[in-house]
This record gives C-alpha cells, structure tokens and sequence, in this order.
C-alpha cells in the first residue's frame, strides 16, 4: 500500500511502547500492594520503601533510561525484521526463509531464559540448604526449651530470691545466671595473661559470664577438671574451651588445670576445660572462650523447661516476675527462636530470591511456549509428512524434545559454572558450610527440565495429533 521501511518500524515500535507503558503501569499497581508485605518482611532493617521513591532525580533518570532500554531492546530487532519482509512471500504466508542449522535469535533468547532461570535455582537451592545446616547444625550446647529473662541488676537479694523460687517451681528443670548465652552477637573480645607472664598474650579471648549452672543448664560438655563451684565468692576460677588450648599452644587438657590467668584485672585459677561451642552466629568457627563468675554482671536468668508443661509454667515465671521485680517490664524469649533471629539476614535474602526466582521461571515458561507454539506452525507441513509417512506421536514429540532438551543444557553450562562461583564466594562467610556438590546441579537441571515438559508439552502434543491432512492441504 505504499508504507515505507521506516514507517513500519515507527508503527511496530509504536505497538512496542503502548505495550511497555501498560506493563509499567500494571507494575506500578501491583508494585504499590506488595510493598506493605515487603516492608514488613524486611523490618528488622528498618525498611520503609515507597513508590514515591522514584519521584527522585536520580530514580527518574535511572528508571525512565530503564524502559527506554526496554523499548529498544523488544522492539527495534522484531520491527526491524517485519520490515524486511518480502511482501508476495508474506502475502504466501512465507514471510522468512529458514534457516536450518543455524543458531537464531529467538533460540539464543531461549538459552538466556534457561541460563538465568537455573542460575536462580542453583541459588534457592545452596540458600536454602545452607539456612537449614545453620539452624540445625549441633552449635556444641543445647538450645531447646530454655527460656531467657533479662534480670535487672543491683539487687543480689532479690535476684537470689528469684532463682530460689524459680528453682522450686513445677515444670522448672534448672536455672542459671549469667550475662549471655552461649551463642550471642553482643561479643567483645578482651586482652589476658597466661601462667603469670608479663606480657599479654597476642590473642584475645571471648568471656562468657554465668555462674556454677551455666554449663549444666546450656549443655557445654566438660574434657578435663570440674565446673565452676557454687561457693567460688571470690570469683577466682575460669573455664577455657579447647580453643583456648590450641593457640597456647597445649595439647593435653589436664595440662592447663590450675594455671592462672589474668582476666578483667584480676588472678584465676582455670579448673576446667570445656569442649568448643559455637560463639558468633555468623562466623560458627571455633574461638578462644573462657567462662567466669561475675555476679556484678548477671543480665540474664536462663530457665531449662520440661517440654510437656510449658503452657502452664510460662505464666507462673511471669507472675513470680512481676512479684519480685513490680518496677520492671518482663522480658522473655526462647534461645532457639533467638538463635533463629540471627539468621534472619539470610531469612529475607532467601525469601527474595525465591520471589525473583519464581518471577524467572515465569518468563521462562513464556519464552517456551512462544517457542514452541512458533515451531509447531512453522514445522507444520513438516510434522505432516513426517505422520504421513508412518511417524508416531512418540516420535513427533521427540522433534520438540530434543530442540529444547539443546537449548536446556546450553543454558545449563554457564548456568552450572557461574553458580558454583558465586554460590561458593557466599559461603566462603561460614566456617560451617554445606559443599556445593554435584546433587545440586542435578536437582537443577531436574527441575528444570520438569518445567519445560509441563510447559511444552500441551502444544506438542496438539501439534502431534494435529490430523495430517489440514497441515498438508493447498492454499
């Protein structure tokens, strides 16, 4: 009719950019109605974004060059393509020749989708795996049912009598005083003396305060000596952990029993070696540690419950609380759900890339389907004949198969290598840390091909039982 080439690439970029601005749009509503659950999902980071955020300079210029970019990239090559067509060969319904053999465009799309999809799964999967060794893995204490009360301090008499009662109460299994469990983020490291030396040792060591139930009630296993002693007044007896050994360079535990050490300005006598525990719920390696009585600095009361009467011994520790300590606001939680706060970084970063994830695998399927269903109408006179000439289904749908099951593991391999990299380089963060083993690229390409037989299958199917004789007949 007369269109010019630069006119039917105006008009295809046109229909590119109606598309784009509803898409935005669209994203903008749904956007705008999940960030209450986001901003929730992240609060321990104080989140509060907000879709005004982009009204900014910077998010406008940023955003605006992103769907510009997007324009471009989804319309100029397909516009640019419709254009070249010969009009009498599409007018024919044979708009471009094929080209067999050849890697095209839309296949290599496919592959990206493929790639990007299983790198994401690869990362959902270590993910995952990793957040579940970290909360079950054996920290070297025990953590389950045992309550943790701040306590204020400056008053020894009411904090005795607050034991005492705590230790007569039904369901209450033991009680011990101290400043942190066993696992805490509030560390500091502190400078000490070893065996009467003059000079402090290059290393430092992590103090954990309790007092003679701290490591019945936590668990800690002893190697050599005793615990410390319930009427150790003057405070002149430490714990160290096999840590402590191995940079002073001791091998036999009993061989540290009764040597002094220097500790927050004042001489103690090491009368027990206990096995390592984890310390720092991020690095879970093995660190020089020491276990005093400071009762000056108790902070926390940590109550051991019986699992089956917890519902009813709760409210009794409360009510002694408010008895005893009427100024105070009670505070309390479990360690194990304290220990599962401090995973909570890797919580939210699993949940999004779960999301984003599942957001790939979507596209993915699209791109698929648009594939297939493209294949199925180009190949039709082809499957035709393929059927006329004895073909059966099996055999029709193995023509599909097979082109995706290449593309599938040409995106697996740079998938599969990446992936390693990074997820590897992530793990590096953890002394206790899952391997990247082989099960992992393989649930991968599993999964991943499970998606694409779901996703294809439908069409390859129709297209197989398509009768013969409508993909053969003359125009």
């Amino acid at each position: 009719m007369g269109s010019s080439r630069a006119q039917l690439i105006g008009q295809f970029m046109l229909e590119t950019a109606i598309l784009c601005g509803a898409a935005f749009v669209m994203a903008l509503l749904l956007t705008q109605l999940n960030l209450p659950m986001l901003n929730g999902a992240l609060w321990m980071l104080r989140a509060d974004i907000s879709v005004l955020d982009l009204l900014n300079t910077h998010a406008i210029w940023w955003f605006g060059s992103l769907v510009m970019l997007v324009i471009l990239l989804a319309g100029l090559y397909p516009s640019a393509v419709l254009a070249r067509f010969n009009p009498v060969a599409a007018l024919k319904g044979k708009p471009g020749a094929r080209r067999n053999g050849r890697f095209s465009v839309r296949k290599s799309l496919v592959v990206v989708q493929f790639f990007i999809t299983q790198l994401f799964i690869i990362g959902v999967i270590v993910m995952s795996a990793q957040v579940k060794h970290l909360k079950t893995a054996d920290p070297g204490f025990d953590r389950e049912a045992i309550l943790m009360v701040g306590i204020p301090g400056g008053n020894a008499a009411r904090t005795d009598a607050w034991t005492n009662q705590l230790g007569t109460m039904p369901g209450v299994r033991a009680v011990a005083l101290g400043g942190e469990p066993p696992m805490s983020q509030m560390d500091t490291d502190e400078p000490f003396t070893f065996d009467h030396r003059m000079e402090k040792e290059k290393f430092q060591v992590r103090v954990r305060i309790g007092d003679d139930h701290y490591v019945p009630v936590f668990g800690l296993k002893m190697l050599a000596g005793r615990n410390l002693e319930s009427g150790d007044t003057s405070r002149r007896e430490a714990l160290v952990n096999q840590a402590m050994l191995k940079q002073l360079g001791i091998k036999n535990p009993t061989d540290i029993l009764n040597k002094d050490i220097r500790l927050f300005a004042r001489e103690r006598t090491i009368v027990g070696v206990i096995k390592d525990f984890n310390l720092d719920p991020l690095s879970n390696s093995a660190q020089p540690a020491a276990v005093v009585n400071e009762p000056a600095a108790y902070a926390m009361t940590a109550i051991k419950l019986q699992t089956g009467t917890m519902n009813a011994t709760l409210p009794r520790i409360e009510k002694a609380w408010n008895e005893l300590f009427p100024e105070n606001v009670y505070h309390s939680g479990f360690l194990e759900e304290k220990i599962n706060d401090f995973y909570s970084t890797e919580q939210i970063l699993l949940g999004l890339i779960r999301v984003f994830s599942a957001i790939a695998i979507l596209i993915g399927c699209l791109g698929l389907y648009g594939l297939v269903t493209f294949m199925a109408e180009s190949r039709s006179k082809e499957i035709g004949v393929r059927k006329v000439l004895g073909a059966t289904e099996n055999q029709v749908l193995w023509i599909f198969g097979r082109d995706f099951g290449r593309l599938l593991v040409i995106g697996f391999v740079p998938a599969a290598a990446l992936g390693w990299f990074l997820m590897a380089n992530w793990l590096q963060r953890y002394a206790y840390r899952i391997d990247v083993g082989w099960w992992i690229f393989a649930l991968t390409i599993g999964i991943t091909t499970l998606i694409t037989i779901l996703t294809i299958s439908i069409q390859s199917m129709r297209a197989a039982r398509t009768n013969p004789v409508v993909s053969l007949r003359s125009e």
